[in-house]
């Protein structure tokens, strides 16, 4: 009878970790200056549509970024040059953000 509690707390575990792993990605996006929330089967990718990318960073737990020097540099050229920008920000787990800028 124990070994039969352990193995239903460890696939209960196990499930609900699965679960989060799942839920825990967010997915946002810009669009004319506003920043919209989206679901984890989201569309917006659609903010991308016909625009190409310039630049993306990284932001580790929250504390360390990686890459934003560049990316500040390539959307002020982008910018500059009169292209819209738009991007999509992903959360995994609130571990990992990854910000990805587009350009059309």
């Amino acid at each position: 009878m124990n070994k039969n509690k352990c193995f239903m707390w460890g696939m209960l575990a196990m499930v609900l970790t699965f679960s989060m792993a799942v839920a825990g990605c967010a997915t946002m996006s810009s669009v004319g200056g506003t920043v919209d929330s989206h679901g984890l089967f989201s569309s917006a990718n659609v903010v991308a549509s016909g625009g190409d990318v310039i630049a993306s960073y990284g932001v580790i737990l929250g504390l360390i970024d990686s890459g934003y020097e560049g990316y500040v540099a390539s959307v002020k050229a982008a910018e500059s040059a009169g292209k819209i920008v738009t991007s999509v920000t992903t959360q995994y787990l609130g571990f990992y953000t990854k910000v990805t800028a587009y350009a059309r």
